[in-house]
Parts: C-alpha cells; structure tokens; sequence
C-alpha cells in the first residue's frame, strides 16, 4: 500500500500541476490584474482593429490579417505568434486558397512540411482560453517577449490527515505565485506615421 500511496501522490501532484498551469494562461491572456496576472489583452497599450466595412459575422478577411500585421512594430515581428480558437481555422483555411478574388496567395497563409499553420511567415497556435469565432480575442497576434511573468517558486503543494480527520479524509492544497502584465505602457506612434502599433494586437467583435 506503500507504493500504491506514493504513487497517488506524483499523480495528484502532477494534476495540481497542470490545472495551475491552465489557470495561469487564461489570466495571461484577459487577466484583470487583481489577485491574478493582467491579461494583455487588456493592457493599456493593445491595439484592437476594426473589422472591414460590410464584413459578415463571424468571419476573418485578408484585409484584417493585413492591418493587425501592420500594427506590429517591426522589431517585433520576427517574435509575434497569432493565438487564436480552434473555431477560426477553417476561416484561416479558406484564406490560405487562392480561388477568388481577395484570398491570400498561399504564401501568407500556408501550411509547412511540418503542418503547422502560418500567417505572414508566424506560427499560429490554437488556444482554448481565446474567444470563439467572431468575437473580440478570438484572433490575437503577440509578441509574448513584451509579456514579463514574474514567479516565486514553483508549484508548491501540501497534504494534511488533521484538517478532515474525523471524516477520514485527507486535505491537498497547491499554491502558485505568479504574477505578470504588458511590457509598454502604452501603443506607440512610429516616428514616420499616424497608426499606433503595440507588440499585442486584437481584432474587434464581427458580430
């Protein structure tokens, strides 16, 4: 029973570990910032892109890839990822044909030898925590160098038989200090130019 015990406890250990992890990421995407990290996407230097005129719901156009890419500075680039919903893949899909007037050449959009999605030469990772297709989040293109993420530890957990003894049962607990925000203060208005840029931009609501 020895072995079996010690061998619940790496489990439950390794759970706690991955439910923390989980719960940090969500924060460090819309995070409010009390008792948790604050979310980029609600730092006072995101940049959010307005739909097309006359765009549909629930749908992403070449000309919205195109002006979230022109709002990242350019020495971000080569750093930013587009984090996204599983829901807006088939959107991302139909742009990465060339079968109409307006789709991007599949240059832009593309999948590589190794069938990871890009956008403009960057990586696109589907997230679960970014909002569903259509509204504000479920596209975002970041430059997670400009996040900083401070920790104290690691995930730390503890055991106790006292604190439900008389019901035989046993208490866990875990704790995980973290806490992080958004690098700049604000978006930045390039020295030849008017558009503000940030190394977080968003796409707004088509809904």
């Amino acid at each position: 029973r020895g072995g079996e015990s010690a061998a619940l406890g790496v489990k439950l250990s390794c759970m706690f570990f991955d439910l923390v992890m989980f719960a940090k990421a969500p924060a460090i995407l819309e995070g409010g910032g009390a008792g948790q990290p604050q979310g980029f996407t609600i730092a006072h230097c995101l940049v959010s892109v307005a739909e097309k005129s006359g765009q549909a719901d629930a749908t992403i156009k070449t000309t919205n890839l195109s002006k979230m890419w022109a709002r990242m500075p350019a020495r971000s680039k080569s750093n930013a990822v587009w984090l996204g919903n599983v829901d807006v893949e088939p959107q991302l899909d139909a742009l990465s044909l060339d079968s109409s007037v307006g789709s991007l050449q599949p240059r832009f959009v593309n999948y590589g030898p190794s069938g990871v999605l890009t956008l403009k030469g960057r990586p696109f990772i589907p997230v679960e925590y970014a909002s569903t297709l259509g509204t504000v989040d479920d596209l975002v293109l970041a430059d997670l160098s400009k996040y900083r993420l401070i920790r104290k530890g690691g995930v730390e957990t503890a055991s106790s038989i006292h604190v439900k003894f008389i019901e035989g049962e046993m208490t866990l607990r875990a704790f995980y200090r973290v806490d992080g925000q958004a690098v700049p203060r604000a978006a930045v208005t390039p020295f030849k130019g008017s558009n503000t840029q940030s190394p977080f931009v968003t796409l707004a609501t088509r809904s």
